[in-house]
């Protein structure tokens, strides 16, 4: 028996107990709406969280540190290792990371702190670090750097004869706007109060030197990622700290202090931060591997990335199988209705064997209805879980948003999976129907 035969003849039958066979479709429209809806919350829950991420920073992103625990034998973090790092196949840029804090002084108005990122500014695009306005850092001169900042740093600068208050206006808007104002920084707080010590000379001199920024850009905090920051090349940073730090003792240096001295003695630099940009997502894993096997410390939001997916994973299976207890009881919606239509056509089946039809195609013709009113009701149970998504976003349930994706494999597969849910349900049936006796089936009234 031709397929088309059998659709056409399963659409016939089917059309003939049309009450029965909307009601059996309604059934696996709930089951088919409950798993769509279910899982596609926990596809929309993995996604918002990948996005969250991509938006505090880069996927690709690795930081390097040095293993302070190690007791034998401690890698240092020098220029040697970061030429290393940068030669690997995956890696497409590396910088090394100075960090301080520093005092801001913008006329009378005052930012109390500053976070200072010095870095390879040729790398500062791959690492995320783009101008929103203005344009890009270069190195500048000594005394007079170019920087970019934040666009939140005009917002924390405070009025200290005024309580301390926010430097805004009536409207709330800052009226520091660190692109056009004239800002200077200096690392002593007694320099931003005013303080002032006598010279060598005996005059009254400031007790910390100033340093004038010429601000190129602002850039995006990166969902917090970088609060009130000011990012420059790391030699000028470099040499502020250094002009800045108090001379120190060796017996009071820490082990870490002592370690970085010695590399420093023997002709190179060490640094606390190394930020790794990697190619692609997939090679993170390795060459954080390889990183590590060389004696470092690194932390790169794929380590979260895998345990957010592990619980993902987890929550679209509960969820999974919340939906299937509905599914399954549309499946004996289904193996009943089947079994109540061969009941009442016993005597068709009967005719159909005394006329030659093959027990295969009569199986056939029952398990064709089952698969029409699983599609059937896979269909419409898609199209109420588009309508279900649609609405959640209005939906409040425990100060939760919920949020609903559903992909096309997810669309297509529900569909299918409705079907051969009906299929399953209807094959007990249809072997019963098999196994009816001609003779008996021709005397049923």
């Amino acid at each position: 028996m031709k397929l088309t035969d059998l659709l056409r003849m399963g659409c016939v039958n089917l059309w003939r107990r049309k009450t029965r066979t909307l009601l059996t479709a309604l059934s696996m429209t709930i089951g088919v709406m409950c798993i769509v809806v279910l899982i596609s919350i926990g596809i929309g829950f993995e996604r918002a969280f990948h996005q969250s991420l991509a938006e505090v920073g880069s996927l690709t992103k690795i930081h390097v540190t040095p293993d302070i625990s190690a007791r034998d034998t401690v890698s240092l973090l020098n220029d040697r290792a970061v030429e290393a790092i940068g030669s690997l196949d995956a890696v497409e840029a590396v910088t090394p990371v100075i960090q301080a804090s520093a005092f801001l002084r913008s006329g009378r108005y005052v930012h109390t702190r500053a976070n200072l990122y010095g870095i390879d500014l040729s790398t500062a695009d791959r690492f995320m670090l783009i101008p929103k306005r203005g344009l890009l850092p270069t190195e500048g001169a000594r005394m007079r750097p170019e920087v970019m900042v934040t666009e939140d740093l005009g917002e924390r600068f405070q009025n200290p004869n005024d309580s301390w208050n926010p430097a805004v206006d009536a409207d709330g808007d800052p009226l520091i706007d660190p692109l056009y104002a004239n800002i200077r920084l200096t690392f002593d707080f007694n320099s931003i109060s005013g303080e002032q010590i006598a010279g060598p000379d005996g005059r009254a001199v400031q007790t910390g030197d100033f340093y004038q920024l010429n601000v190129a850009g602002v850039s995006s905090t990166q969902n917090g990622a970088f609060m009130s920051s000011v990012f420059l090349d790391m030699i000028r940073l470099q040499e502020w700290i250094d002009a800045n730090a108090p001379p120190s003792a060796p017996e009071t240096m820490t082990r870490e202090a002592r370690v970085a001295r010695a590399a420093a003695e023997a002709g190179g630099m060490t640094y606390d931060l190394v930020w790794v940009k990697v190619r692609e997502i997939g090679d993170v894993q390795w060459v954080a591997q390889v990183i590590q096997e060389a004696g470092f410390n690194t932390y790169s939001l794929n380590d979260v990335l895998d345990a957010v997916n592990t619980q993902a994973r987890q929550v679209q299976g509960l969820l999974g199988a919340v939906g299937a207890v509905a599914m399954i009881a549309s499946a004996f919606g289904v193996a009943n209705t089947m079994t109540m239509s061969i009941t009442e056509r016993t005597r068709e089946v009967g005719i159909l064997k005394v006329l030659g039809t093959e027990l295969g195609d009569i199986a056939k013709i029952f398990l064709t209805e089952a698969a029409i009113v699983g599609i059937l009701g896979g269909a419409l149970g898609l199209g109420l879980s588009f309508l279900v998504q649609r609405l959640l976003p209005f939906i409040e349930l425990a100060e939760m948003d919920l949020y609903s994706v559903i992909p096309p494999w997810l669309a297509l597969g529900a569909i299918l999976f409705a079907g051969a849910v009906a299929l399953a349900a209807a094959l007990l049936p249809a072997v019963r129907a098999m196994r009816i006796s001609p003779l008996e089936a021709i005397r049923t009234q």
